[in-house]
């Protein structure tokens, strides 16, 4: 197991064990529980600082995992006229072309539509749709006249059968290709809820009181000297291999887990994926376990610092910063390998009343090719509107500068089940500007409607059947061609 994969697995357990630990309760204010519980309030307030700034989004996006949803989404562009002109294609032509989306799914019906309507120069290509039920997929377009179905238990079989082998099915199976699966919620949030204190108890009852330190430090937070609570872990890698091990294991006969992974049609890829890494890391020896030390520096149950540091092949790996989250969010953190800072992220939001600046900066230091990503964005909030406008600009070593900006208008409005959105992206090539224009709706609880009427069965058919099909759709892929011609002309 790569060294790297194991430290991201032992960083996100540890947050896991002490974000989940309010199911626990304690009377002694040991170091082991002041180390969980202050990892509990870090959690705690950043979802806290979620729900403040985005209430009505968050009501949305609850009710969207257990609700039927119906999303339309409209693309268009705006390309200036001297830019086309290398090209041989009228503005007009863009001006008048657009691409449609449509999106909606009904887990309790268990009905799915997913859509592209494109349109060029006003001529309307049709709609290309997939349709699913609890027995088949649906296929419809304005490449042949017959809607074609293929039945749920014989989706990859026919697939294959189409493509006759061109194209890869190695992983594949019925329902990882069915739109029911692929458009389908993989958790509710009580379903969350329950997986994430199964997995705390594991990590906190593998976790031990003589793992953990309890001192005083002062520490620099943002320019104010605080005397803060030092609470370090320390753990041998026998521990850390011990604690995987756990982990996993308590995976691979969740039963509850394996059902979310067969609701997106992997669950036989999970087990064999839990299975693998399980045997890989019992089978790895101690020495390919990092000595991991994580330290917190607390007011009270408030982590204000952290020092991560792994050691393994006599390298050391490092991650320290500082971090505040109250009303605002201030975050700065280095990371180290081998006492060289290779790479670091800051920045901050700030404000109120609804009105909030965030600026963010990740930058790589790696001398052979240097790489910047800054966002910068202005929120403005009245009622249940949101604007948000700003620009990502990103500098690489190798290709140089990009930077787009955007202006997002949201109107999200929980109580009558609906979400209108209007994003402009701008960029500028060659001094002239190009902007991508995406119209958005989305409604909640709505009836999803699946075309079945008279479908024919694709996986019962022959070969000249098929034939007859490829035939058809090459006859009218050329009608369409020839009218966009036409208009491009």
């Amino acid at each position: 197991m790569k060294k790297g994969l194991i430290i991201g697995i032992i960083v996100a357990l540890l947050a896991l064990g002490g974000g989940g630990y309010a199911a626990y309760n304690f009377f002694t204010n040991t170091p082991k529980n002041l180390y969980l519980l202050s990892e509990q309030q870090s959690m705690k307030s950043l979802s806290e600082y979620v729900e403040k700034r985005y209430p009505e989004e968050m009501k949305f996006q609850k009710e969207m995992k257990d609700n039927s949803y119906d999303t339309t989404l409209n693309i268009s562009a705006d390309i200036p006229e001297t830019l086309l002109e290398s090209a041989n294609v009228p503005k007009s032509v863009v001006d008048a072309s657009s691409i449609q989306f449509h999106m909606a799914h009904d887990p309790k019906a268990e009905n799915s539509i997913l859509a592209f309507n494109p349109t060029i120069a006003d001529e309307k290509i049709g709609s290309f749709e997939w349709h699913a039920d609890n027995k088949n997929q649906y296929f419809m377009s304005p490449l042949f006249e017959a809607i074609y179905k293929v039945p749920n238990d014989k989706i990859k079989s026919t697939f294959e059968k189409l493509s006759g082998g061109s194209t890869d099915t190695k992983g594949l199976t019925n329902d990882s290709l069915n739109l029911n699966r692929i458009l389908g919620s993989q958790m509710t949030s009580e379903d969350l809820n329950k997986m994430y204190e199964k997995y705390t108890k594991v990590i906190v009852d593998e976790l031990k009181d003589d793992q953990f330190k309890k001192d005083k430090e002062k520490v620099d937070v943002f320019g104010e000297e605080k005397n803060l609570d030092k609470v370090t872990l320390t753990l041998k890698p026998k521990e850390v291999k011990s604690l995987i091990i756990k982990v996993l294991e308590t995976a691979k006969d969740d039963k509850d887990l394996i059902k979310q992974f067969n609701v997106q049609g992997q669950e036989k890829e999970f087990k064999k994926g839990i299975e693998d890494a399980l045997k890989e890391v019992k089978d790895g020896k101690e020495s390919d376990f990092p000595d991991v030390k994580s330290t917190i520096y607390v007011d009270g149950k408030d982590i204000l610092k952290r020092d991560i540091t792994f050691k393994a092949d006599g390298k050391t790996t490092n991650i320290v910063g500082t971090s505040k989250i109250d009303d605002n969010i201030q975050i700065d953190y280095s990371f180290k390998s081998d006492d060289k800072e290779v790479a670091t992220f800051k920045g901050s939001s700030k404000g109120k009343d609804d009105a909030i600046k965030d600026d963010y900066k990740f930058a790589s230091k790696d001398e052979a090719n240097p790489f910047d990503l800054s966002i910068v964005n202005d929120s403005k909030k009245s009622d249940n509107k949101r604007t948000d406008s700003g620009n990502v600009e990103v500098k690489s070593g190798m290709n140089g500068a990009f930077k787009f900006n955007f202006v997002n208008k949201l109107d999200t409005d929980a109580k009558n089940n609906t979400q209108k959105q209007k994003l402009e992206i701008s960029t500028d090539l060659q001094g002239e500007t190009i902007k991508v224009m995406l119209d958005g709706d989305s409604k909640l609880k709505s009836d999803v409607k699946v075309k079945t009427d008279n479908a024919k069965d694709l996986s019962t058919m022959s070969d000249s059947d098929l034939e007859k099909i490829q035939k058809e759709i090459e006859e009218k892929a050329t009608k369409i061609f020839e009218k966009v011609g036409k208009k491009l002309k």
